[in-house]
């Protein structure tokens, strides 16, 4: 733990109570470890050089599922957050606070390894796999598709305006102990918006 996360406060609270915390940052810290699973690497976004539609083909499919669409944005941002929150371990200023980010890196971690997990199926298969909760809520998602344009339009601009005054609300701080709830909040609307305007512009096209 020492090697990968030399920070006082995240070994007091290991040490603390090991069968606890010992596995739980154990997972956490393992994508980073010279063992970690070579079957399911963390990969590396475009950003960095990796060619992620290269990778994955299918997401340039006309008839890519909605789904894995919306995945490709989420595993992006899981690597970030992933990476960002493994330096973070470096600087925490107290076992609170080390706690919390190792939740939300294996949070995110896990995040990253579950869309693998569905990208590699239906690369090699042409089937979803279905696992990841997304294909839960998608299927609340039915009404959009019966919708008109107009209607989904106005289900757009309504869905912007409410990421908008929710990232207002962490942008003015004045609630910090809500801030990881807002921005599951926000992940989820965009997920929504996401869908919408996919649907939109499928509209579009066929109408062409």
């Amino acid at each position: 733990m020492s090697l990968y996360a030399p920070n006082p406060y995240l070994e007091r609270i290991v040490t603390a109570n090991p069968p606890l915390f010992q596995g739980y940052l154990k997972s956490a810290l393992q994508p980073f470890a010279d063992t970690m699973d070579a079957q399911a690497p963390l990969e590396a976004p475009a950003s960095s050089g990796y060619r992620f539609r290269e990778e994955w083909p299918f997401l340039e499919n006309p008839d890519c599922p909605i789904e894995l669409k919306i995945l490709a944005n989420d595993k992006i941002t899981a690597y970030h957050k992933t990476i960002e929150l493994h330096k973070k371990l470096f600087s925490c200023i107290s076992p609170e606070e080390c706690f919390e980010t190792a939740k939300n890196l294996l949070k995110n971690f896990r995040q990253n390894r579950q869309i693998t997990a569905e990208f590699t199926h239906y690369r090699e298969s042409g089937h979803v796999l279905g696992k990841h909760p997304v294909f839960q809520l998608t299927k609340s998602f039915d009404e959009y598709r019966k919708m008109s344009v107009v209607a989904l339009i106005q289900e757009r601009d309504r869905l912007k305006g409410a990421i908008w005054r929710a990232e207002s609300e962490i942008r003015r701080g004045n609630k910090p102990h809500l801030k990881e709830s807002r921005l599951e909040r926000i992940a989820l609307k965009r997920q929504r918006l996401e869908v919408v305007e996919r649907i939109i512009l499928d509209s579009e096209k066929n109408n062409r």
